[in-house]
């Protein structure tokens, strides 16, 4: 049995999937998910899942409950204890411990090539935004995490890249990158590095351009240090263009 969250929320048994239907019970599996192997109290569970200003109705949540457990395929996986209902998912089943523990391999390789193919395979596991389609707020920290990490291991993933020397193969991913997140200065210098060593120094500078008049237009500031310096480096027409140290995924 596997648990993923890093996508829409299912439950999948080799190639099948588990039907788990209804944005109820989604949402419940949601939640446990989100505390694996630790009790979740009913009170937080029926306040999360239903919208009412009179008492919540535990029926409901055993209701629920039963389905979702009928619906997994495994009921003894879902359980009642003193401190509320617990999940049980063993060690590799859940996508995001098995994303968070690759991140942690990728963390602690020194060869760049090796980290660059695990980040790789921590990002193949995600299917979407993490916890997609529930909007329940005691989910909004760990997808917010969640996200946070994916974004940092991206950038981690093209500085591995580059220092592979793999700068022609991943302008085109960087370019979209970009695009879609346009005040990520890191991002911008991961690809205008690209640009220069792929001989695009052209490119390269119509990048820092483009950046610097969207953090002036919408925020006001100029670029950071960073792609200042990379950007007098490219003018002067060195051949030191390595890559930045990137933090590790927090």
């Amino acid at each position: 049995m596997r648990f993923e969250v890093l996508g829409p929320v299912r439950v999948t048994h080799g190639d099948d999937v588990a039907p788990v239907a209804g944005a109820v019970r989604l949402g419940l599996l949601g939640l446990l998910l989100a505390h694996a192997n630790a009790p979740v109290p009913a009170e937080t569970l029926l306040d999360a899942l239903w919208d009412t200003t009179d008492s919540p109705d535990p029926q409901r949540l055993h209701l629920t409950v039963h389905r979702l457990r009928r619906a997994m395929g495994e009921p003894e996986r879902l359980l009642l204890d003193p401190g509320g209902y617990v999940l049980r998912v063993a060690p590799r089943e859940l996508d995001a411990q098995v994303f968070d523990e690759v991140l942690e391999q990728a963390e602690h390789t020194d060869d760049p090539c090796r980290r660059a193919s695990l980040l790789r395979r921590a990002l193949r596991l995600w299917r979407g935004e993490a916890y997609q389609g529930l909007d329940l707020c005691p989910l909004a920290g760990d997808a917010e995490r969640l996200t946070e990490r994916r974004d940092a291991a991206r950038e981690q993933l093209y500085a591995a890249e580059l220092d592979c020397g793999r700068h022609e193969t991943v302008v085109a991913d960087l370019a979209a990158l970009v695009r879609r997140h346009p005040l990520r200065e890191h991002l911008h210098a991961l690809l205008m590095t690209a640009l220069w060593r792929s001989g695009r120094q052209a490119d390269a500078l119509a990048v820092y351009r483009a950046v610097r008049r969207t953090l002036v237009d919408e925020l006001g500031v100029e670029p950071g240090p960073e792609l200042r310096d990379l950007e007098r480096r490219i003018l002067a027409g060195g051949d030191d263009l390595t890559p930045r140290a990137v933090s590790p995924v927090a």
